[in-house]
This record gives C-alpha cells, structure tokens and sequence, in this order.
C-alpha cells in the first residue's frame, strides 16, 4: 500500500474524511502570471509556445534568495535567445492591504543594477502570484525556481542549486518530465494530506498523518515539529505542552525555538482558555531573554486579545511599535502593519 493508500485509510478509521484539493504539479498548465508590478525587464503577459521560462521567487529578506541572483544572470546571459529568467519577489510584507514595501524591493532592484540582469517582478499584498504558484506547488521555502517548458506546461519545480542542469534539458527536449512528474508526486504526497487536514480543522487527522510520515521518514521529524504542535494545541492540549517544553529544552532555549512555538498562540485564534495561558508564559520566557523584543511584544498582544484582555493586548502592542521603532532590522512596512494592529486594539479596549 502507498503512503496515498495508507493516509486515505488512517483518515477513514480514525478521523472525518479531508477532501482532496488540486494541487500544481510537474506537467500541469503553468497558472497566469499577474504580478502587482514589473520592476525590470520586457514584462511577460503569457508563455508563448515554442519558449522556455524559468520562474524563480525570492525576497529582499532573504539571503540565499540574494545570494542566488548572480547565477540567474548568468543564466540569462548563456541562455540568450533559449530561455527567459524572471525572478518574482513574494512575501515581502504581513500587510494584505498594503503596497508600502514595493519601494523597498525597486529600490533593492535598482541597487542590484547589471549584477540583477533578467526580468524582475514582485507579487502584491495579497499574494496572488505566490498563491497561484508556491502554495499551489505545496512549496513553503523560498528561493524556489519553477522551469516552464516548450508546451507552456511545468517542466520541472525545485531549489536553484539543481536548475540548471534541468534547464538545459529542457531547452534541448531532453528532460523526462513524465517521470520528474511521477517522481514528485511521490515526494508531496506525504505533504498535501497533512496540509490539507490542517487547513480543514482535521487536526486529529493531521496528527495520526505526521505519526505516519514520522514512522516513514525519521529523519525528517523535526520538520514537523510546527504543523504537529498546531494540531496538537487543538485536539490534545497538555501533550502538545509537553511536547513544546521538550522541544524548547531540546534547543537549549535558542529564540528561534521559542519564536516557532509562541506564534502558534499568536496566530491561533481558537484555542482553549488553558493554552493561551500557557502560551502567555512562553512569551514572557521569550521576552526575558531580550532578542527580537518587538516581535515578541507583537504575539504577546495578540494573545492577550485572545484571552480577553484587551487592556493588556493595546500594552504589549503599544510596546512591540516603540521597539519596532527603534530597531534597524524591523522593516517599515511591518511596523506599519503594527500601528494598525494597534489601533484596532485600542478600539477594541474603547468598546470594552
């Protein structure tokens, strides 16, 4: 029985059924390609047939993604004439109604000059483009390059350091994509259930699917560690505690454990009464230790609007834009996207 099989029966035994949703993968129609704004080069309204493309999606936050723009435009220079390379900046700002962080990527754009020598593009505050593409693909990491072949359907979906050997391939109608399609499907079929369970509340589902995968592929256990523990704050709550206090020691109290576990309480908004309580002291722990403080500051507030505590919320809000304010590493469009937080708490406290 495949994984596919095994995770259907788990879900019928076990838990509510979790209906299939469609997912992007090698060998499908590329989707529209609509961004909020092109920023450099020719910009492409569609794939033309006979064409070959490589889409890649970065952000100016992230280092590899930066890292890997001197290799895009070799590409683009060698493979003049063969293929088109586009880089598509996404996820660059926590505001879906706001456009302020498009200066930062132009002016990013623009710093680059030659060094940045390809088509360039950034997705809007909606993520329409990273939506029809990276979530579609089940893909949470960036940069991730997609190569989209002579027929206008996906070649091949996966990290730079392996692009161009596919490219090539692909522009000589050498690469095999049905078997690159089969080879993937294999790859995210352990994947899409579990997100599929967990974006439909089936987090006993989720749980039983990760125990699965876990079973199946030890090594990548701490991978999970996340989507588990979303799960667990939901259906066993003092076992996910345990668990996140085992993993928190296991770090030896590093921030990026505590930032992991504390924004599952920030994000969350249907947890019991006992978990944000919980959750409440983690971020206290996390604050003491004086590292990335407005961020904290942040989830804090929104835990203490999920406990009731409105008075506190507009407190640890008022405090997260006064660090934000004053810290270099903050960018200005997310402490923006803290004074509107702010300011919807505080009528929230006004009203109470």
């Amino acid at each position: 029985m495949n994984l596919l099989a095994a995770s259907a029966l788990v879900l019928a035994i076990h838990a509510p059924a979790v209906a299939k949703r469609p997912y992007l993968n090698i060998g499908d129609a590329a989707p529209a390609l609509k961004p909020e704004r092109w920023l450099k080069g020719t910009p492409v309204s569609e794939f033309r047939r006979g064409e070959v493309y490589v889409v890649e999606f970065w952000a100016t936050w992230c280092g590899p993604c930066k890292q890997n723009i001197p290799h895009l435009t070799d590409l683009a220079k060698r493979y003049q004439g063969k293929a088109h390379i586009l880089g598509i900046s996404i996820w660059e700002s926590n505001d879906p109604t706001s456009t302020s962080y498009m200066k930062r990527v132009e002016d990013f754009v623009k710093s680059e000059g030659d060094k940045m020598d390809y088509i360039v593009a950034a997705d809007g505050p909606k993520a329409t483009v990273a939506n029809a593409w990276m979530k579609a693909a089940d893909e949470g990491g960036i940069p991730t390059s997609f190569i989209v072949g002579k027929d206008g359907k996906i070649a091949w979906i996966g990290h730079p350091a392996q692009l161009e050997s596919t490219l090539s391939q692909v522009v000589e109608d050498k690469f095999d994509v049905a078997s690159a399609r089969s080879k993937r499907a294999a790859d995210v079929e352990t994947v899409r259930p579990i997100r599929q369970a967990l974006e439909q509340k089936s987090y006993r589902a989720a749980i039983d699917l990760i125990h699965e995968a876990d079973t199946k592929h030890p090594e990548q256990s701490r991978m999970w560690d996340y989507d588990l523990l979303v799960a667990m704050f939901h259906a066993e709550p003092p076992a996910a505690m345990k668990r996140a206090d085992a993993i928190l020691a296991d770090a030896q109290g590093d921030i990026g454990a505590y930032r992991m576990v504390v924004s599952i309480f920030a994000s969350q908004k249907d947890l019991s009464r006992p978990t944000y309580v919980y959750g409440r002291g983690l971020s206290t722990k996390a604050l003491a230790k004086n590292e990335m403080k407005y961020l904290f500051l942040a989830m804090d507030a929104e835990i203490c609007s999920s406990l009731g505590d409105t008075n506190g919320a507009v407190k640890s809000q008022e405090q997260a834009v006064e660090q934000a304010e004053h810290d270099t590493h903050a960018p200005k469009d997310f402490v923006e996207f803290l004074k509107k937080n702010l300011a919807t708490m505080r009528q929230k406290a006004v009203k109470h």
